[in-house]
């Protein structure tokens, strides 16, 4: 079964973490840059899961009521039948969970992960061998411009004044595709020169008898 790769804003969204072990710890450290609220559960904490002071840690065993309220669960324990329990309490409330290492029992999963910025990109195998998303992940990470978030950064900007000075949604659409790809091309934002330029072939080309 392949996952649709939805991509998801986390920022203040309630993550609940069952556990505090090395998986655990490996969760964590993949979402803090995304800004969510974790709290941990577990009667045993790692101690670089404690010295983490932006999630919440409660030392104690897992109780049903705890996934009231969360937007997302991680079940991230060496017990089986707790994991098994949690997964079946979040299916009731239809709250999505991660349980780690069972893909049969998971909503959603941790794709090998390439961040740039505002560029994410994300590779799965869907749980047939993660080695192999890995391994893609890295040739894809070869063909990222090493100035990527200076070139999206450009192209969002001139996104208010093309809107402004293009009312054609149209002609806008092909100008936005057209410095997105002579911007990649040339590995570098474009000039004003370079964009004025573009602006006027692309409408040139739109009027009749062009």
């Amino acid at each position: 079964m392949a996952y649709f790769p939805f991509f998801f804003e986390l920022r203040d969204r309630k993550i609940l973490i069952v556990g505090g072990g090395k998986v655990a710890l490996e969760k964590i450290e993949r979402l803090l840059e995304y800004e969510p609220l974790i709290k941990v559960i577990s009667v045993d904490v790692l101690p670089q899961i404690e010295d983490i002071k932006s999630i919440k840690i409660e030392k104690r065993k897992f109780a049903p009521e705890d996934i009231f309220g969360a937007d997302f669960v991680i079940a991230a324990t060496d017990d089986e039948e707790l994991n098994r329990s949690v997964r079946n309490l979040c299916s009731e409330k239809r709250i999505p969970i991660n349980v780690v290492d069972d893909k049969e029992k998971c909503d959603f999963i941790f794709p090998s992960v390439i961040r740039r910025g505002d560029l994410v990109v994300g590779v799965t195998s869907s749980g047939a061998s993660p080695q192999v998303a890995v391994s893609l992940r890295r040739k894809f990470e070869k063909q990222i411009p090493e100035n990527i978030e200076e070139i999206l950064d450009h192209l969002q900007g001139i996104r208010p004044e093309i809107k402004e000075r293009v009312k054609d949604p149209g002609a806008r659409h092909r100008i936005f595709k057209s410095a997105a790809d002579e911007a990649m091309a040339k590995g570098r934002p474009l000039t004003s020169e370079e964009l004025d330029r573009l602006v006027e072939d692309v409408l040139a080309s739109m009027q009749p008898g062009y």
